[in-house]
């Protein structure tokens, strides 16, 4: 590809500060975005894709309490993969980003934010026909799109349920280790003593669980059934509940006895080491820590916000005080109290 490989990395890191200056500002400009495409059915349908979902997210953030526009953020790309010929080629890239949220005072660290690109060459330009990557917003159809509760302006994506107050128990939770080890690992997973399975479809509640065990959760073997049970030793000598969302959320809500105990809450409850989930009772599907609070001004101030570290899926995003505004889904928040000895 003689010189073509710093050309396409040139091109590339254009679109992406264009995108995120677009997002930062929360203004989208149609002429500084099109021309990134190519002109063939596969570029105009991935145009029209991430068109929407820059678009959505926009939106989205518009309509939080909390300030999210900031200023174009500090790009690391790591380049895992340029190959082809000088009219075509595959990229894959994993990108870092550090960026300051104007209404969050702590930094925002993401991490692998990964995208697999085909581009093309349309005269002396290349242009990309296919972009894949993760994304948190709904894509129904390939030419309608429709963002998740999009003509609700003020929806807050809260689970409303009655909640029992559970008596708190003898064994302390110890939060700010909890915080410690996520700040510490939220970036770079801790496969010295714990499975890494973000390519087995997703270390989220895995390493929720390590914070969880770090703040002295201890395993619990005691239950008739598994779903009451939570521990890790090894791959093949571990429960569902330590490493899947879904599982997780079983234990939490029903376990008796001995371990750890947890109960339903709000934004309002929330205290640093608690856990939110995405999803519902139903179905959950994304396991995150709580490691900031951002408060309103005021006397008695109310929280606005909360911070989360995560980890995710198949080459998925990990990150650090990412605001829990900037998620589009619904959410289930629990007060994790301590545990029973």
């Amino acid at each position: 590809m003689t010189d073509e490989p710093r050309k396409v990395q040139e091109f590339i890191m254009g679109y992406l500060q264009n995108y995120y200056k677009m997002l930062g500002e929360q203004k989208y400009k149609v002429y500084q975005f099109k021309d990134y495409f190519a002109y063939s059915l596969k570029g105009n349908y991935t145009f029209i894709k991430e068109e929407f979902l820059l678009k959505a997210q926009i939106e989205h953030y518009k309509q939080q309490s909390v300030n999210l526009t900031f200023q174009r953020p500090v790009l690391h790309p790591a380049w895992k993969y340029i190959g082809g010929s000088d009219r075509a080629c595959d990229v894959r890239v994993g990108l870092d980003m550090e960026l300051q949220y104007k209404g969050i005072p702590a930094k925002t660290i993401l991490k692998n934010l990964e995208h697999q690109f085909v581009l093309v060459k349309e005269g002396r330009e290349w242009r990309i026909e296919e972009d894949t990557h993760e994304y948190e917003f709904d894509l129904a159809g390939p030419y309608e799109l429709e963002l998740r509760g999009r003509r609700q302006k003020k929806k807050k994506w809260e689970f409303s349920q009655p909640r029992e107050i559970r008596a708190i128990p003898k064994g302390i939770y110890n939060r700010e280790k909890a915080v410690e080890y996520a700040r510490k690992y939220a970036l770079v997973p801790n496969t010295k003593d714990w499975k890494n399975y973000e390519a087995y479809g997703g270390d989220c509640t895995n390493f929720v669980s390590q914070c969880l065990f770090a703040g002295g959760i201890p395993f619990d073997h005691q239950g008739k059934y598994v779903t009451h049970k939570w521990y890790w030793y090894s791959d093949q000598y571990r429960t569902p509940s330590f490493t899947s969302a879904d599982a997780l959320k079983t234990y939490m809500l029903n376990n008796e006895g001995f371990g750890l105990v947890a109960q339903l809450g709000d934004m309002q409850s929330m205290k640093l080491g608690d856990i939110v989930q995405l999803g519902d009772l139903k179905e959950t599907t994304h396991s995150m820590l709580v490691v900031g609070i951002v408060k309103e001004d005021g006397e008695m101030p109310l929280t606005k916000d909360l911070l989360i570290a995560q980890h995710s899926g198949v080459d998925g995003i990990r990150g650090f005080n990412i605001p829990l505004a900037t998620k589009p889904n619904q959410r289930v928040y629990y007060n994790i109290l301590g545990y029973n000895p």
